[in-house]
């Protein structure tokens, strides 16, 4: 074997192994998939080269001729996949779109093939490489190349442009690598060719080792495909790949002698190659499953399980209403099983004034506490995790320079190397602060996905923890006030107090438990859906998917009964603002535009025909009021349509909603707005209510001053909603 084809084998071995290491460290990504068969293809096309070079006779050389020239279209093949299906892990275009550009590789390998069409004979030429004669079709042949490769890295181009962070980090070392072995590709072994030249065809498989090369520098530095510590392991898998090849050669040299007498033809080296390849197939699986045991001892010693430490935290912190053992039990999970050397938990008591508190020997200071404000102000707008190496790569190479400067000197203020922020519907509750790992190894993908489950599982225990104790202080100072009176007003109030307490207490520390169970559910399933576990089949997804919209009712359900609690306990928050009440409905309008033409009803906003004066409201709650009219609206209105208005009379802005559904009784309109209350042909069309949502939409109008009624002429001649909200808001 030449040197040649010694170094064509290094890229062979290179492609081929970069390959299984994608694959096997994400099995369940469809992305890594995607890539491992792209670096296959690339094998394939390399060990095609050696055999069509070794080969020493015409037959023998046209065969593995055809062999290169059918291996090498997979390549723009396989990366136009790949580039339809990175990052997200699911394919950009429908399965119609992905067959119509199989057919022209289907039809360029038939060609080649079957007929004399691109490749017609092989000339052996004395001292040099041999020549190929082309035939009349090998101008398509080009041109299937020319736009199977443009096309991938348009694709790979488009998705970098709007890209940020890591992933455009990512994507700027594969187009590199990608952009160099297509160009050394398609000049030595394509273009150059054309015109006679083949001194050079065997340089285009070699070009791939910068491709190879990039890649994995971009797995070390920019956690691409989550292939952690690849290069570390590289070192052991080097030698896996020289005691294959020997024994491989060893292999081959016997199966040859014993079986044909050491006697060398086409023939003989096809099946003694077939018979190699089998025992090395059949033996590749426990030599991988040994060296990865192996690794694991030696590198990744002591390495966490994902799945173990989100349930075990879930079971504590679901089972438990003190924040002290809420923290407690964090913090030591975290730090054991990520092997930190420390973590903090901020719990932000007043998001708005930056009031902060922590457990644990957190000092805060005044540099502290700026850092914090900093922090809580980005996490405000951006929910993105905080690492601080990345930070400061993305610093080197001058991506937002100075704005991220100030994050890197707020962090490093704080002495942590990763913040995760701890969210509750869009609020922000506190921070973990993690320290830097004891081994100096960066945070994983797999890391940070994990902390991330994990803060939205913390942040609802947090949240609950904190509502129980308020609970706790407002039943003390409740009690303090029962005390002052006299006698016989104490003890009736202390009855009655104690019927309403327990009742609001009931539901409130009902709500609380299932809160968390209910998100836990939800994140296991999602993930069971998206196949974390494995692959499930379709009916499985259908029934689990019926499962996640039950549960989400469920979710919406606590959600409603916590409002009421807090409604009741005198402890329902505003968040004032200055807005265009029209604007916001035209908002709602275009959410629920899909529902309607589902249900083949009109839904329209008739927009007044002057601007309208700014009121100041709580614009999430007033959107709620909106949103519940809405969809009562759609649910009971089976044919016809909904008009909605917006008016201003009298410093007053008057908002109506007018259907043509099933209308409501006069009866039933005196009581439409109290608790648990529902009319009975609603119950009969929409069984899954429970009579909260308008008494929650009239709780929301009256606490901003205005009010809400109901006009319908009777049963099936529909109804009309009105809420009143003064543009001046009295105090």
């Amino acid at each position: 074997m030449d040197i040649r084809n010694i170094i064509i084998l290094i890229a062979f071995f290179a492609n081929l192994f970069l390959g299984l290491f994608i694959y096997f460290r994400g099995r369940n990504n469809k992305s890594s998939i995607a890539y491992s068969l792209a670096t296959w293809a690339v094998a394939f096309w390399a060990i095609s080269m050696i055999l069509y070079r070794a080969a020493f006779d015409i037959g023998d050389s046209l065969f593995w001729c055809r062999v290169l020239y059918i291996s090498a279209p997979l390549i723009p093949y396989a990366f136009l996949r790949f580039s339809y299906i990175f990052p997200s892990g699911k394919f950009d275009i429908s399965k119609t779109k992905r067959f119509l550009f199989t057919i022209p590789v289907l039809g360029i390998i038939f060609l080649v093939i079957y007929s004399d069409f691109i490749i017609k004979d092989v000339i052996f030429n004395s001292g040099e490489e041999k020549g190929i004669v082309f035939g009349p079709l090998y101008s398509l042949y080009i041109i299937y190349f020319s736009i199977y490769f443009i096309w991938p890295l348009w694709n790979l181009f488009k998705k970098y442009r709007p890209s940020t962070g890591i992933l455009r980090m990512q994507l700027r070392y594969m187009l590199i690598g990608i952009l160099i072995s297509i160009v050394f590709g398609t000049l030595f072994n394509l273009f150059l060719p054309t015109i006679g030249y083949f001194e050079l065809n065997w340089a285009g498989q070699v070009s791939t080792l910068v491709m190879i090369l990039l890649i994995a520098y971009a797995i070390l530095k920019y956690r691409l495909m989550d292939i952690r510590m690849v290069v570390k392991r590289s070192t052991i898998f080097s030698l896996i790949v020289i005691a294959i090849t020997a024994i491989y050669a060893m292999s081959a040299y016997l199966v040859s002698w014993v079986i044909f007498g050491g006697i060398y033809t086409f023939q003989t080296q096809i099946i003694t190659g077939l018979i190699v390849a089998l025992l090395v197939a059949i033996g590749f699986r426990p030599l991988y499953e040994w060296l990865k045991r192996t690794t694991d001892t030696f590198l990744f010693k002591g390495e966490y399980l994902p799945q173990e430490l989100m349930a075990d935290i879930s079971d504590v912190v679901s089972r438990t209403l003190e924040l002290e053992t809420v923290i407690d039990v964090l913090k030591n999970k975290i730090i054991k099983a990520l092997r930190i050397k420390k973590i903090e938990i901020i719990i932000l008591e007043d998001e708005e004034a930056n009031i902060s508190i922590t457990r644990g020997d957190f000092l805060m200071t005044s540099k502290k506490k700026k850092a914090l404000k900093k922090i809580v102000d980005y996490f405000k707008k951006q929910r993105d995790v905080l690492v601080l190496e990345e930070l400061k790569r993305k610093h080197e190479e001058n991506i937002e320079s100075d704005k991220i400067h100030s994050l890197i000197e707020r962090i490093e203020d704080l002495k942590t190397s990763l913040i995760v922020p701890l969210m509750v519907k869009n609020k922000l509750v506190g921070l973990f602060l993690l320290s830097a790992k004891r081994s100096g190894d960066m945070f994983t993908n797999e890391d940070i996905k994990t902390l991330e489950t994990i803060a939205s599982q913390a942040g609802i225990a947090i949240e609950n923890s904190r509502l129980y104790e308020e609970m706790k202080d407002f039943s003390k100072t409740l009690q303090k006030e029962v005390d002052s009176q006299t006698k016989e007003l104490k003890d009736a109030n202390i009855r009655l107090q104690q019927l309403d307490s327990a009742k609001s207490e009931f539901i409130s520390l009902a709500s609380h438990q299932l809160r968390t169970p209910l998100s836990i559910i939800k994140g296991y399933v999602s993930m069971i859906i998206e196949g974390t576990w494995g692959k499930i089949t379709d009916k499985q997804k259908e029934q689990l998917n019926k499962v996640y919209s039950s549960n989400e009712r469920l979710i919406r359900l606590v959600e409603d009964l916590l409002t009421v609690s807090r409604i009741e306990s005198g402890r329902l928050e505003f968040k004032w603002e200055l807005i265009s009440l029209g604007d916001m409905i035209e908002s709602v309008v275009q959410e629920f535009s899909q529902v309607a033409i589902k249900k083949n009803l009109y839904l329209k906003f008739i927009k007044p025909e002057k601007e309208l004066s700014k009121i100041k409201i709580d614009s999430l709650k007033i959107r709620q009021v909106v949103q519940n009219l809405v969809d009562n609206a759609l649910h009971y209105t089976k044919e016809g349509g909904i008009t909605i208005n917006l008016k201003e009379r009298k410093n007053n802005l008057v908002f109506s909603i007018k259907d043509t559904g099933i209308g409501i009784p006069e009866k039933e309109q005196a009581v439409l707005f109290e608790k648990f209350s529902r009319g009975r042909e609603v119950g009969k069309m929409h069984t899954e209510g429970v009579g909260l949502g308008l008494y929650l939409g009239a709780k929301m109008v009256i606490a901003h001053k205005g009010k809400i009624w109901v006009e319908s002429e009777g049963k099936g001649k529909g109804s009309t909603f009105y809420f009143e909200l003064p543009i001046k808001r009295k105090r």
